[in-house]
């Protein structure tokens, strides 16, 4: 019975001492979707984010060629800036890639907005005048800034057909 007590005893130090951390490997393979649906949206967590909860990027076909946008950054505490950086970019069938088409940049500051929640920040708008039957993603970036330290997600969605 003390030998089983002992080999038990043993076997269970051996698996804790064996326990070790591993990390997944970035491949850096990107894979190109494109999508033939009306609308797509990504919801980019940071699961260490002090201040950054959530950052949401979607893209819509609104119809007669227009691009529909909406972007949100969602944050664990109070911030005194948050940031949106979008990138339309356009698919290239005849070089396989995409091309950055047009980019936008918003702020809002709790001194500009002192009525607004920043930590709940949307933006919503539509992109006319690009050509239409076309692929096409956003790239966002959730920028905030809170008690003068800067934190940052980004956010991505798939190519989505853009018709008249």
């Amino acid at each position: 019975m003390k030998k089983k007590v002992v080999c038990l005893v043993i076997a269970m130090l051996m698996s804790v001492l064996s326990i070790s951390p591993c990390f997944a490997q970035v491949t850096g393979n990107e894979q190109i979707r494109l999508l033939n649906i009306k609308e797509q949206t990504v919801w980019a967590t940071q699961p260490r984010g002090t201040y950054i909860s959530t950052g949401i990027l979607q893209i819509s076909n609104e119809g007669n060629g227009q691009i529909g946008v909406f972007i949100q950054t969602l944050t664990h505490t109070e911030v005194d800036q948050t940031r949106f950086g979008i990138y339309l970019d356009r698919w290239i069938p005849s070089e396989s890639r995409y091309a950055n088409v047009a980019s936008y940049t918003f702020e809002f500051n709790k001194e500009d907005y002192p009525d607004e929640d920043l930590t709940t920040k949307s933006l919503s708008f539509n992109i006319v005048g690009q050509p239409d039957d076309c692929y096409y993603r956003l790239r966002g970036v959730h920028l905030v800034v809170a008690n003068g330290t800067r934190e940052m997600l980004t956010s991505q969605t798939d190519g989505v057909l853009i018709t008249k």
